[in-house]
């Protein structure tokens, strides 16, 4: 800011009062429109760095608000399974069960269907292997308990059993 203080007065003057030359006018006058594009070009940096900040903000309210609920999800899944298992022996906790799972549905739960698919270990968990002369080797043989994505977000792996030869 010291560059500020050194300004040339109306008239041509500088800051001591003396008359200044055209020489020193047109060095001083660079100097001042060298200044300017500086801080312009600051005060654009500026700009970008707050629209950076704002966009990356927006964005990480939209994927909080899109995973807001896997908590309480997560929490929900071991009554899911047990309603699944009481399901298949009960009509009513049948539907209790498909009532549920509709209802996650809707917040972006999706069961993962997995036998006979290859291997992922970013989506199954390996628990052990079995023989099988009919599936092709590292294939999902068996699901032991289900694995769960969230908005194609893995939120339990497939509990599984791999196929070997």
């Amino acid at each position: 800011m010291a560059e500020d203080a050194d300004v040339i007065s109306e008239g041509g003057q500088g800051p001591d009062g003396a008359k200044l030359g055209p020489d020193e006018l047109k060095v001083r006058l660079l100097e001042a429109q060298s200044l300017a594009e500086e801080r312009l070009d600051l005060l654009k940096r500026c700009r970008a760095d707050l629209d950076n900040v704002i966009k990356r903000s927006a964005r990480e309210k939209e994927e909080n608000v899109k995973y807001a609920s896997e908590k309480l999800i997560g929490k929900l899944l071991p009554a899911l399974d047990s309603l699944e298992q009481a399901a298949k022996h009960d009509e009513g906790a049948k539907v209790l069960y498909m009532q549920l799972l509709d209802i996650l549905k809707t917040e972006g739960l999706v069961p993962m269907d997995e036998v006979g698919k290859k291997f992922d270990p970013y989506r199954h968990e390996a628990l052990f292997q079995v023989k099988s002369k009919e599936l092709d080797e590292d294939t999902v043989a068996e699901v032991i308990q289900k694995g769960y994505l969230l908005n194609s977000h893995v939120i339990r792996f497939c509990k599984v059993a791999v196929a070997k030869r």
